[in-house]
């Protein structure tokens, strides 16, 4: 009896052990492969003899700051703009941009590369596991690694010289790859900024059949305001603008901030100063900013395909005319053209086609920072590269260090709930103008494609990959539509409506704002030691 009793248990626990074995293989099968698709320059691009084209090395640049000395001290005693140029703008494009050029058919005219990663992460742990980069697109990989396991998440890279439309051919070969590797239906896409282009161009060409869902991480649908207006040949720098830009993109470093507010009060109480330096500044622009152009940024970057996909829909015909002074080669024309016209200018229908097609569509937006100070344009929100508007699918946004006014009403609702609101409580963000107002978050303070290893971004990433149904901002509380990321405690909090809407150094805020601002921030650094504590 015993012995029949034993073997009962045997065969009973064998059953549950093999139940169980089956069912953690099922619950592997069942995670959907994610692929995060990469933005410009996540890994260089090297030449034939495998040395780094771009970005230029520190050594490159070092070089050439080293062999332009003699020029510069010549210009300073001379003031002869002309010669300067002539001395330093080819040596300008020979050392660091002559590689990277492109021909008519946006073909690399050199042998250029990048790193590819055709199987799992897991397969790299050097390059995605190991070294301490939390943000960006490794940081987006380092978490999926820990929540979803690393043999369930692939990197997509690829020269974003070229067209997207030739890279959605890539991907979507590498999506089949991975279909077949995971044995899996279909594919969750994460595009990191410029993955974006990519991203819309294979859902262009190939549709949604194999894409579960596609999570926008600051991404580049819309271009960039900044990159028309240098196309439009509109490069304008104030010092104001530039002193915003650099506090605001130290606003977690406590020592830079005490810093940038010095310099800036300096400035203030020092304005023959600041007018001198504006001065001088416009003078360089008025004296080399077309021979720039002529001798440098249109035979460099004005050959590439990708740079050419960043210029927004607003700017893009007149750009073409004004950047060649209308003389654009008509080959070269037709392959940005192909991307813009199908693409870019119909990025909203083509991801709303995707979303009625089954295909969950996410979008993930960042806040409250000064954009690249070297245009007019720098004062719109954005994450301090892409302005908030052209990642949301156009926010309706306050320009930075300023919010709407009291009896600002949301417009152009395409919301279909109309009861909802999807304006911030800091009264920067309409959010019910985007394309998708219910299914875009704002992260205020979260840095280009930040989205920090380790922090409540992650978290947000995670329950968007791994959600079973279609969220939205309501579905859960955790995660509303507007929150403000702390990088020292690495928490997401929602928007009070208690926020400093008056960023320092915007202009407006002056010398006691700033001192304000400076105690504020050493009161939450203090008040952050003691929760680590």
């Amino acid at each position: 009896m015993k012995k029949t009793f034993k073997a009962a248990i045997s065969l009973i626990l064998t059953v549950i052990l093999v139940f169980c074995t089956l069912s953690v293989a099922a619950a592997k099968e069942d995670v959907t492969p994610v692929i995060v698709v990469s933005g410009m320059n996540s890994f260089p691009l090297t030449n034939a003899q495998g040395e780094q084209v771009y970005p230029p090395s520190g050594d490159k640049i070092t070089s050439l700051v080293m062999d332009n000395i003699k020029p510069l001290l010549g210009f300073l005693a001379t003031g002869d703009w002309q010669k300067l140029g002539d001395e330093i703008i080819y040596d300008v494009y020979e050392d660091l941009f002559n590689e990277i050029v492109c021909d008519e058919k946006g073909n690399s005219v050199n042998e250029i590369k990048t790193s590819i990663f055709p199987k799992s992460v897991d397969n790299y742990p050097d390059v995605f596991a190991g070294g301490e980069e939390t943000e960006d697109e490794i940081g987006i990989v380092k978490g999926l690694i820990e929540d979803i396991g690393g043999e369930n998440v692939y990197f997509f890279n690829y020269d974003w010289r070229l067209d997207p439309m030739k890279h959605a051919d890539d991907l979507n070969a590498y999506i089949e790859n991975v279909k077949k590797e995971k044995g899996s239906h279909k594919v969750t896409l994460i595009p990191c900024s410029m993955g974006g282009t990519v991203t819309n161009s294979y859902l262009y060409k190939y549709g949604n059949g194999s894409v579960n869902k596609v999570i926008y991480a600051m991404t580049a649908i819309q271009g960039l305001d900044a990159v028309g207006e240098v196309f439009h040949r509109n490069i304008d720098v104030d010092v104001d603008v530039l002193m915003a830009y650099l506090f605001s993109m130290q606003r977690d470093d406590l020592a830079m901030q005490i810093l940038m507010s010095a310099l800036a009060s300096f400035t203030e109480v020092t304005p023959a100063i600041t007018k001198w330096m504006d001065s001088f500044i416009d003078e360089s622009l008025d004296e080399l900013n077309d021979r720039v152009y002529d001798e440098l940024m249109c035979i460099s970057f004005g050959t590439l395909p990708g740079f050419w996909s960043l210029v927004p829909d607003s700017y893009y015909d007149e750009a073409k005319d004004i950047f060649f002074g209308g003389k654009i080669n008509k080959t070269f024309e037709s392959v940005i053209d192909n991307y813009h016209y199908n693409v870019q200018a119909r990025a909203e229908e083509i991801m709303k086609s995707a979303a009625d097609n089954g295909t969950e569509i996410y979008v993930l937006a960042s806040y409250g920072y000064v954009g690249g100070p070297y245009t007019n344009k720098a004062m719109n929100q954005s994450d301090c590269l892409i302005e908030t508007a052209n990642q949301s699918l156009w926010a309706t946004t306050a320009l930075y260090g300023e919010s709407f006014s009291e009896d600002y009403e949301a417009i152009g609702t395409k919301c279909a709930d109309k009861s909802h609101n999807h304006v911030s409580t800091d009264g920067i963000i309409d959010a019910s103008t985007c394309g998708f107002p219910e299914n875009t978050w704002f992260i205020k303070y979260n840095k280009h494609v930040g989205m920090p290893c380790g922090t409540d971004c992650q978290k947000l990433m995670t329950y968007l990959v791994t959600s079973e149904s279609y969220v939205n901002v309501h579905s859960d509380e955790s995660y509303p539509q507007f929150m403000s990321l702390n990088k020292n405690t690495g928490k997401l909090t929602s928007l009070t409506g208690d926020e400093i809407n008056a960023d320092i150094t915007s202009g407006k805020s002056g010398f006691f704002m700033r001192l304000v601002e400076i105690f504020r921030n050493i009161y939450i650094n203090i008040c952050t030691l003691f929760d680590r504590g």
